[in-house]
């Protein structure tokens, strides 16, 4: 009976992530990256979790989206996220994920985090404006459902269940609508329409896979830059926060270096980029093969083709409450409080201002630290 009860909380568990998962894909596609190359990210992630006893699954993320396709030139976006990986897995390699990280120092990583977490907030923002009632419902129901169940260690995918299954069916059954990918698409984005095709030993199928030739620009290094420190902050920060829930710790080098090996098989074909997530998996039975198994799942259904037909079912704006719980509670609050106990709080207050004013994290983890080192000959600190 044990056996069946845990089955049936890992399958919620995997269920409830995927729903979180498949807007924020379609949020991908709005940014004009390619759907069905992700599903290659998410299979090398399940190996490098199977191999490595990693906790931390990997997924498409509203942030990493965001800051990914600030600008609307999808190749010059998707060379900065090839070359953060290049620059992520060389790091990781060397152990350098937390050395970087000792470096900038706590204050500078939580702010640039609660930077972050704001930069996620305005996302959940910008989508009450574009479709006001199913967002509201949608942050409403997530708001009530983290205070209902806060103290328990399934909070996230509560939260994340509700909030996206009650503004989905207000918005398919009450509204009587659909969504039309290609109107919500914003303005100068390309749209990648995927072929019906599934069959992958058919030569249709793979004509949804066209490279995209990376280049070297000003904009795409620092593109590339803003995405490393978004994503060793990402790493600790949703690493750490997902192994505290799963009761055990995570190694910050190996998730670094899965989260971008992920990278390049969906980058080079206009694919999204991928980050660790604070995952509701953790709090699942089996936690680890929780990660494994909503990777594997969540691949399986991109490079199907299922992810897109899913597409008109499910709003993005479906993902606002989850959005701005995650960005505003699990994100600014805490990261935030870290910022106001630290040794040095007013390098991780401009870093936190300079990334949300920015949204380049990048730029506000760089202030943060020359404010620590020459703030004093300014009278900042």
């Amino acid at each position: 009976m044990e056996f069946l009860r845990n089955l049936g909380l890992f399958i919620l568990a995997v269920a409830a992530v995927i729903i979180n998962g498949v807007p924020q894909l379609l949020y991908a596609q709005a940014r004009g990256f390619a759907l069905k190359p992700a599903g290659f990210a998410y299979l090398i992630g399940g190996l490098g979790n199977l191999f490595t006893g990693s906790v931390t699954p990997i997924s498409a993320q509203a942030e990493t989206i965001t800051v990914a396709s600030v600008r609307k030139n999808l190749r010059d976006n998707v060379s900065s996220i090839l070359l953060a990986a290049l620059f992520i897995i060389i790091i990781g390699i060397f152990g350098g994920v937390n050395k970087i990280s000792d470096f900038a120092g706590v204050a500078i990583i939580s702010g640039m985090m609660s930077g972050v977490g704001l930069i996620l907030a305005g996302v959940s923002l910008d989508m009450f404006s574009q479709d006001r009632r199913t967002s509201l419902v949608s942050i409403v129901t997530a708001i009530a459902a983290y205070a209902v169940f806060y103290n328990s260690p399934n909070k996230v995918v509560w939260t994340i269940f509700f909030s996206v299954a009650l503004s989905t069916a207000d918005f398919l059954f009450l509204q009587k609508r659909r969504v039309d990918m290609a109107a919500s698409v914003e303005e100068g984005r390309e749209y990648f329409k995927m072929s019906s095709e599934w069959r992958f030993w058919k030569k249709e199928y793979w004509k949804d896979f066209k490279p995209v030739r990376p280049r070297i620009n000003a904009a795409v290094i620092l593109g590339a830059l803003s995405l490393v420190m978004l994503n060793i902050g990402a790493n600790i920060s949703f690493g750490g926060i997902t192994a505290s829930i799963a009761g055990t710790t995570q190694n910050f080098d190996h998730l670094s270096i899965i989260n971008s090996l992920a990278d390049f098989p969906s980058a080079l074909f206009g694919g999204p980029p991928i980050e660790a997530i604070i995952s509701g998996t953790a709090g699942a039975p089996w936690p680890v093969a929780c990660g494994i198994a909503f990777m594997f799942a969540m691949g399986i259904l991109i490079l199907t083709g299922l992810i897109d037909r899913l597409g008109k079912y499910l709003p993005s704006q479906s993902i606002a409450g989850f959005l701005l719980v995650i960005g505003f509670a699990l994100t600014f609050a805490p990261n935030l409080s870290v910022v106001a106990s630290s040794d040095d709080p007013m390098s991780g207050y401009i870093a936190l201002g300079v990334t949300a004013w920015s949204k380049n994290p990048f730029i506000g983890m760089v202030v943060g630290i020359l404010v620590r080192y020459f703030g004093s000959y300014v009278g900042l600190v």
